[in-house]
């Protein structure tokens, strides 16, 4: 499996992306994979996804979400975990977590006085954001449905999560 959190989030079978269903659950998804191998609680996912005024049926809305997400995605993936979810990915399966550990080594071969090695790297890690090049927000979907950016990458910069 692909995520792609770096431009539209995008989870990938091979070459088939994965109809990951609407706004809210999209959403969940993205906090899932910024906080990939970490629990996070059902409470901050509620926080996350309806703010200060969650609906009533909060709780079996992320229940649902969840479950048409363990639909799609492989076994044992997306796990219940006090005192809420985790998503167990491998390191390299996220696009992000790709580009950072490229932007490292281009990093560190500039440290070593080695800029063609580092110059190599660029290409590579361009690709790892959406296979167009370019650096772009991530995660698309606010709480609400509307468009904001979950992280925000900056070659010079690394990687910051905000809200």
């Amino acid at each position: 499996m692909e995520y792609r959190v770096l431009g539209p989030l995008d989870v990938r079978d091979r070459d088939r992306s994965l109809p990951l269903g609407g706004a809210k659950q999209r959403a969940l998804l993205a906090l899932l994979l910024i906080n990939e191998n970490r629990v996070v609680s059902r409470d901050r996912l509620i926080d996350e996804l309806w703010g200060e005024r969650p609906p009533e049926a909060a709780v079996q809305s992320v229940q649902v979400y969840v479950s048409r997400l363990r639909k799609l995605l492989p076994r044992h993936t997306l796990l219940t975990r006090a005192p809420g979810y985790v998503l167990e990915i491998e390191p390299d399966e996220l696009d992000l977590r790709r580009f950072e550990r490229l932007l490292g080594e281009g990093r560190s071969a500039l440290g070593a006085g080695e800029p063609e090695r580092a110059a190599s790297l660029k290409p590579v890690a361009d690709g790892t954001e959406n296979g167009n090049g370019s650096t772009r927000s991530v995660a698309e979907i606010g709480p609400n449905g509307e468009d904001a950016a979950v992280i925000c990458v900056s070659v010079a910069g690394g990687c910051r999560a905000f809200n």
